[in-house]
């Protein structure tokens, strides 16, 4: 399989930036300038990992459970989802860290980012790289005390190599490199340092190892000096390529390997570390199993505190672009009271009696959500009942009150939402929804206007069918410009295109679809979102649906007036 998508010749190797991974026997590229390829090439027939067999972590929300007390939920870090490749974060300050550094890259170098953690699903990213005078790439880093080190590309080498930073990280242009006093004659980056910062990891090419990269160690001695590198041994390296190490405050080795037991292409792996007399000894390498390995490329594992609690690293699951993800061990929520209250204080009510709905959410594509949002609203009170998010197979469970009308709503960033009315009768403990909830990729508002008209319509809008809904079309922007404003971060643009019928001339309907996007746009204003977030397009009746058998004039008609909105993400 495909393991990293585009990478960069540099001399008898290839790297991503000069960081991620080096191929062997790649013929360089005879031309003078650099050439896109893909990396690896085929194993050589020493290299032959075996196919994974486990059970997968549990991720469940809705029973059964295999864990009846804890689950894993696993998600996309937020700001760090952008067109070019995230692919590491480390944390400066432990695990009280506030402060983050992400490496982020493209296909031809990677630099540091400065980050603010918002929360453990969420970076808030500077956009200014970190630059080191006399190298044209920087990549990971590693920090204990007051020990900094980095893998660099200099500007007269082709070979990636550590080094010590010195000057604060705050003030970028404060920050000076010096190449570790350890031989660094090959290909040697991907530093990982223990909590005390005497034992430092790296992947290299150099002799002496069992083929493609492997993990070497050194240890540094009361002097200050570092021991001559050392291979870490046959239960960790392979003839194909062992990369990415990171160590944990408790001594255990996380790295990335395509040569041991693998989900596919590259898998994370943990294996406990023993510190000797005589040197380091690694345990038997687990396998982090799925679904945070998968059949794609899971790379640079790394927690500001304990591993099997919470988990970042890099993968190029989507579209083969790399960005973080984030696990978490989670505790599951106890078992809901029996009734729900009301929280205003002038209501006379006794306690509703709840139910439990079950449901999921896939794409027009028939594919599962996971970490779909997942609220459900009392339409009278006004209020937010509950909420949950869908596990990995797109499935959702949630406890909401009976005799109530309720709006059900599955939610993306990548996407958009899909509502549903609830309301369920007295007596009734569960609801299991016969169909999926389907969150679009592509929204269509068909707000219905008077003929000629762009700034005055009817209050209900139109189903797919062209039908009149209940839905005001007053709470579907708001509906719009809420799953807007909630996944800002995620979002570069919103893209607006308005349709019309084919009753008038070309000229015409274009200027009556841009006119009645113009007004899309200014109420979504209204509600709050950017203008400069707003690109508004009209097709006019140049894209008109096809027309279904038998299907009257003035229905097909009404279906074809819509305004869609996409999202173009970060």
């Amino acid at each position: 399989m495909r393991v990293l998508s585009i990478v960069l010749v540099l001399g008898e190797f290839i790297f991503v930036g000069g960081f991620i991974l080096g191929c062997r026997n790649v013929r360089p590229d005879p031309s003078p300038s650099v050439r896109l390829v893909e990396c690896p090439p085929p194993p050589e027939p020493q290299c032959q990992p075996a196919t994974w067999r486990g059970e997968a972590l549990d991720t469940a929300t809705v029973p059964p459970f295999r864990d009846e007390r804890f689950y894993w939920r696993i998600r996309p870090v937020r700001g760090a989802q952008t067109e070019q490749h995230e692919y590491a974060v480390c944390f400066l300050d432990g695990n009280q860290s506030r402060r983050a550094a992400v490496t982020r890259g493209s296909t031809s170098s990677q630099a540091l980012i400065r980050a603010r953690v918002v929360a453990t699903d969420s970076l808030d990213c500077t956009q200014e790289p970190i630059l080191l005078p006399g190298n044209r790439s920087i990549g990971v880093i590693a920090r204990s005390g007051t020990t900094m080190l980095a893998g660099v590309l200099p500007n007269t080498s082709r070979l990636a190599q550590v080094v010590q930073l010195s000057g604060d990280f705050e003030r970028p242009n404060t920050l000076h490199a010096q190449v570790l006093p350890i031989e660094q004659q090959h290909w040697t980056s991907h530093p990982a340092l223990s909590r005390d910062g005497t034992l430092l990891i790296v992947a290299s090419d150099r002799p002496g190892g069992f083929g493609g990269l492997d993990l070497w160690y050194t240890r540094r001695r009361s002097d200050g000096l570092w021991d001559s590198l050392r291979n870490l041994g046959s239960t960790i390296n392979t003839p194909c390529d062992e990369l990415c190490p990171f160590l944990t405050h408790d001594g255990v080795l996380l790295f990335s390997s395509n040569g041991l037991e693998s989900v596919g292409g590259y898998d994370l792996f943990a294996a406990p570390l023993r510190l000797g007399v005589d040197g380091v000894s690694a345990g038997t390498p687990v396998n982090l199993g799925p679904p945070i390995n998968t059949a794609s490329d899971e790379l640079f594992p790394s927690t500001p505190s304990d591993y099997r609690r919470l988990l970042y690293w890099s993968s190029d699951r989507r579209e083969h672009n790399f960005d973080l993800y984030v696990a978490e061990h989670l505790e599951r929520p106890k078992a809901p009271p029996p009734a729900i209250t009301s929280t205003d204080e002038s209501s006379d009510e006794v306690p509703t009696p709840t139910a439990r709905v079950r449901g999921r959410v896939r794409t027009p594509r028939n594919q599962p959500v996971p970490d779909a949002d997942i609220s459900v609203r009392d339409r009278r009170r006004q209020r937010t009942v509950a909420q949950t998010q869908t596990d990995s197979s797109g499935a959702f469970e949630v406890t909401v009150p009976t005799e109530r009308d309720l709006e059900l709503t599955a939610q993306t960033g990548s996407g958009f939402y899909d509502v549903r009315s609830l309301r369920i009768p007295a007596g009734d403990t569960a609801l299991t929804l016969t169909e999926d909830l389907v969150v679009p990729e592509v929204l269509t508002l068909r707000i219905n206007f008077p003929h000629d008209q762009a700034r005055i319509p009817y209050d209900f809008v139109l189903d797919s069918n062209g039908i009149q809904t209940d839905h005001r079309w007053t709470d579907e922007l708001d509906r719009v410009a809420a799953n807007i404003l909630r996944y800002r971060d995620r979002i570069k643009r919103i893209v607006l295109v308005g349709h019309t019928d084919p009753n008038g001339s070309d000229a015409y309907n274009l200027d009556l679809g841009r006119r009645r996007v113009e007004f899309v746009m200014e109420e979504l204003q209204k509600r709050g979102v950017p203008r400069q977030l707003l690109e508004g397009i009209s097709a006019g009746e140049r894209k008109l649906l096809p027309r279904r058998p038998g299907e009257p004039t003035d229905q097909y008609y009404r279906r074809n007036r819509r305004v869609e909105l996409s999202k173009v993400l970060q």
